[in-house]
């Protein structure tokens, strides 16, 4: 039997820089000879899901943990052929073909990991905080095209956190 594939999980609140942290370390372990396989838990939100009037999909439950999981063992098996894939403008649900091989998983994201601690079992986890400040302007400053946030959602979003 195969060893199992290693999973890192990089986590964090929001705006807290857990994607671009996490592809500045696949490109890390791309220069040292590893092939990394990213995954990212906002392709996990459920296709039926209706948004939270206060927080939209920055919740836990807006998470599909069964089939995060699910493709996360398939991965760690190394038998992942596609993984999951969320269109956040038409709300559904595809997939995405793995069209290379891997030896290293990297999972990031604020809401997904938290059902998995405890019986997941991750390789290393890294979790990313930014003062408020930071928090505040990114998602304020940056070009959102598939869903821009409304300054006042975001405020109060990342506000309820402090």
């Amino acid at each position: 039997m195969d060893p199992a594939i290693p999973v890192l999980c990089i986590c964090g609140p929001s705006a807290a820089g857990k994607t671009t942290f996490a592809a500045a370390l696949v490109d890390h372990f791309r220069g040292r000879g590893r092939s990394p396989l990213t995954v990212a838990c906002d392709d996990y939100y459920r296709s039926d899901w209706t948004p939270h009037p206060l927080f939209g999909y920055d919740t836990v439950e807006a998470i599909d943990t069964d089939a995060l999981r699910s493709d996360l063992e398939a991965a760690r098996s190394g038998r992942a052929a596609s993984l999951r894939l969320y269109d956040m403008r038409s709300r559904t649900v595809g997939r995405r073909v793995i069209d290379a091989a891997y030896d290293l998983v990297v999972l990031e994201g604020s809401y997904g990991p938290q059902h998995l601690i405890q019986g997941f079992p991750f390789d290393g986890l890294i979790y990313l905080d930014e003062s408020l400040p930071v928090r505040l302007a990114r998602p304020l400053t940056r070009a959102l095209p598939q869903r821009p946030p409304p300054p006042r959602s975001v405020l109060r979003h990342l506000l309820r956190d402090t």
